[in-house]
């Protein structure tokens, strides 16, 4: 019987996780007929129910709870202001990621943070649409990316093919959300290890509506993996909003932006009604988190040596 090393199931599930958060925020650019000059504000926060594993986790464990994402700093780049979207799972406290989206909503890089407090980025090249494309209904696009650490000599190069389907109306806890738009995202990528190639293929259903500003809910489904002898099976994970609106950003982010403080004073929407914040645990969470991008950097030197 053959058994899969160590080192190669931990380098499957860093390279699974990341090109996961590539598709499950790759689900398009601005919304149709929205020109407004800013596509966040510092603040914004979207809070869902999940049931199922994590997804794009290579371990079909189900950890459920709630997931968060929040728009947390703006910064100033060479290429003109990037928004950065943290997502994180509160029963998962293995990943952190914060996504740099510009004016355009695409995304421009990646940024995971190790246990130790150090952050690196990822590239995304070139850069992907975030949020609902402009597809007329029955409409596809394919769309070729590939995310890259150069440092580390890493590149994920995938291709991702966003349906519209039909518009439906999805009721949740924050509310009834008239014609949301609907939008089937089948993403395929090989992931090269050296002495084999291994496919991976996902699928997100994904509902949008512009008076949320993103994800009403989704559905997502992992196929099965294997590799020789190695296998993970698949599975299914949702998320279905709970709340939104603005909450204030807590200073352990350490992200400064002048935007921070014109968003203080900031009502929260009607259908707003966060839950108690759970940021007092925002340290902790950082100090144990999944060294991912230390990681990607020191399983890639071992597979250089052992090849």
């Amino acid at each position: 019987m053959i058994v899969l090393p160590s080192v190669i199931r931990q380098h499957l599930s860093v390279q699974t996780v990341l090109m996961s958060t590539l598709v499950g925020l790759l689900s398009a650019a601005a919304w149709a007929g929205q020109d407004t000059k800013d596509p966040f504000e510092v603040g914004q926060r979207w809070a869902y129910k999940h049931e199922g594993p994590r997804p794009g986790s290579i371990e079909p464990n189900d950890i459920d709870g709630e997931r968060i994402m929040h728009v947390i700093g703006v910064v100033e780049e060479p290429e003109g202001k990037n928004w950065i979207i943290e997502e994180r799972f509160t029963k998962d406290e293995k990943a952190l990621g914060r996504l740099y989206v510009n004016s355009e909503r695409l995304i421009t890089a990646m940024e995971i943070e190790n246990k130790k407090g150090e952050a690196a980025k990822l590239q995304y090249d070139p850069p992907v649409p975030h949020q609902v494309l402009k597809l007329n209904i029955g409409e596809d696009k394919t769309i070729e990316t590939s995310l890259k650490m150069e440092s580390a000599g890493f590149t994920l190069p995938s291709t991702i093919i966003i349906r519209r389907l039909d518009d439906e109306t999805i009721t949740t806890p924050a509310g009834e959300f008239v014609n949301c738009q609907h939008f089937k995202t089948t993403s395929k990528s090989i992931f090269n290890i050296k002495i084999a190639k291994i496919p991976f293929t996902e699928e997100r259903e994904r509902w949008y509506h512009p008076e949320v500003n993103g994800l009403v809910k989704e559905v997502y489904r992992k196929d099965p993996v294997k590799f020789l002898t190695w296998s993970r099976e698949g599975y299914t994970a949702t998320s279905l909003l709970t709340a939104f609106g603005m909450e204030e950003v807590p200073a352990e982010t350490g992200i400064v932006s002048q935007a921070d403080n014109m968003n203080k004073n900031k009502e929260p929407s009607n259908h707003t009604q966060p839950r108690a914040s759970r940021f007092s645990t925002y340290a902790v969470f950082l100090g144990t988190s999944i060294v991912l991008i230390m990681g990607i950097y020191i399983l890639h030197k071992r597979t250089r040596r052992t090849t």
